[in-house]
């Protein structure tokens, strides 16, 4: 597949990943705050060319708030397990741990995400990152840079992101809607021909085909909030 190009968000511009970087350095506002900030590369760590995001981070912000936009804007589907691999050193969090699991979990010993993000990153470092403990979804994270600016509410915003991939029903080319799970590849399918199929109204079975590397994956069905949905086609698809 070839490399999905992405949309800034701060102008609204289509720009191919490779440019995008370039491009946000010029796009941010130069003159606003003295807050110390981070820029990060996020990719997807299987379709790297096809999932990606530009965030930007306050580097006094924990690390725990970091997980938290990635779960929200792109991979959060139960509550699992997640965790960070930073210079060799894992840091652990399950947001909604029971009583047992505190007790039991084999994770316990792990480092906590509440250290500031400054004390943890610099520029130019990889760290890796995993969603889920059984149907993991990983992602590379890079440290482009460093610089000052406004904080986000919260400590990170999104910058930019990738195109929603086109992919078609496999019985006609109306777009698809949904993945049928239970099987591999996943197999794409129209709202018509899933409603068609044997196993629709199986738990599961079909999840809806949407913008994200945990797409298809355990019972993902995309971000709660309304505001961090990007179902959006590059605009010269002329599909």
């Amino acid at each position: 597949m070839d490399p999905m190009p992405g949309r800034c968000f701060l102008c609204g511009a289509t720009l191919p990943r490779a440019q995008m970087q370039a491009h946000l350095t010029a796009c941010r506002p130069q003159q606003e705050g003295t807050t110390p900030l981070f820029l990060l590369f996020v990719q997807d760590a299987y379709f790297p060319e096809t999932y990606w995001l530009f965030l930007e981070a306050a580097q006094e912000a924990p690390l725990a708030a970091l997980d938290d936009f990635l779960r929200r804007l792109w991979v959060d589907c139960c509550g699992h397990y997640s965790q960070f691999v930073i210079e060799g050193q894992t840091y652990g969090r399950r947001p909604k741990a029971s009583p047992v699991d505190l007790v039991l979990d084999e994770y316990a010993h792990l480092l906590p995400m509440e250290q500031p993000l400054r004390a943890l990153l610099h520029p130019g470092q990889q760290v890796a990152y995993t969603y889920d403990d059984a149907w993991f979804t990983e992602l590379h994270l890079q440290v482009l840079a460093s610089y000052t600016g406004q904080p986000a509410e919260g400590g990170v915003r999104l910058l930019a992101r990738n195109y929603k991939p086109r992919r078609t029903c496999r019985q006609c080319q109306r777009e698809a809607t949904w993945l049928f799970t239970n099987t591999w590849p996943l197999e794409p399918y129209c709202t018509e021909h899933a409603q068609q199929h044997p196993a629709w109204g199986q738990p599961d079975a079909f999840l809806p085909y949407l913008n994200s590397p945990r797409v298809g994956v355990c019972s993902y069905r995309g971000p709660q909030e309304r505001d961090l949905l990007f179902e959006v086609y590059p605009p010269d698809d002329e599909a």
